[in-house]
């Protein structure tokens, strides 16, 4: 029988053998937008939302340890920074279960791939509430190392999340830390010296020649702006042994916290 190019009539309701494939490959082409949908939600770390429970008591355990609800979920949590240079972590808690987020993991997707196009970047943080709201905020800084003794300005992070924070760390409300410089900070710490509920960020940056000044910042205009004119010189082996830091919010179990 000779081929026919004529269109053959089919039934009604009849499939063409071209249909099952655009079908797989709708299927395909959805299940690939939800990986990238997904992928682009673990890349950018965006996390569960925080609670609208009122603020609780920020207490001072120890000059290491807070005791916070910094999500705002009705439950305390615990920030640690041990070595009280800025590294520290806030350990969620919901029952039994424990979540601990560090704050180098604080950092967006953007900050983090703006980081990478340096070297010798490094994250510091601490957590006070800097605009006197009763939530724990988070001051946050990525900059970059000295190479020997010479400071280098990059920094790529230098802002405050204002609470209640996500479990990532994240906030709905940022705001710019004014820096009189960008050099390298060796470390953070938050600090109510005048008890007036409204914390001071202390910063620990370099200025060379294996040297650390400390900055005071306050809540100022929307955000936090720290000052050139008070300032401290320590050698880079001494500024951790600084008295300044949490003990200032209050002892926790002074206030009936544990």
């Amino acid at each position: 029988m000779p081929f026919s190019d004529d269109p053959k009539e089919l039934a009604p309701g009849a499939v063409t053998s071209s249909q099952p494939r655009r079908r797989r490959l709708a299927a395909a082409s959805g299940a690939g937008l939800v990986a990238i949908a997904f992928g682009t939600w673990l890349l950018l770390g965006i996390g569960p939302e925080p609670g609208g429970h009122a603020p609780m008591t920020i207490c001072a355990v120890n000059s290491a340890s807070l005791r916070a609800d910094v999500d705002a979920d009705g439950h305390l949590d615990e920030i640690h920074d041990q070595d009280r240079d800025g590294t520290g972590s806030v350990v969620f808690r919901r029952g039994d279960h424990r979540t601990t987020v560090g704050v180098g993991e604080a950092r967006g997707f953007w900050q983090k791939l703006r980081g990478a196009l340096k070297e010798d970047m490094e994250t510091r943080g601490t957590f006070g509430d800097f605009d006197g709201d009763g939530y724990a905020d988070l001051a946050l800084f990525y900059s970059q190392d000295d190479v020997g003794d010479s400071p280098r300005d990059g920094m790529v992070v230098h802002e405050v999340r204002y609470g209640p924070l996500a479990r990532d760390l994240s906030s709905e409300r940022t705001a710019t830390i004014r820096m009189p410089i960008s050099t390298f900070v060796y470390g953070a710490r938050a600090t109510d010296t005048d008890h007036d509920g409204r914390a001071e960020l202390q910063v620990f940056q370099s200025v060379g020649d294996g040297g650390v000044s400390r900055y005071v910042g306050r809540q100022e205009g929307g955000g936090v702006s720290v000052s050139p004119g008070e300032a401290d010189f320590y050698g880079v082996p001494e500024w951790p042994a600084s008295e300044l830091g949490w003990l200032d919010f209050g002892a926790c179990r002074a206030l009936g916290v544990l």
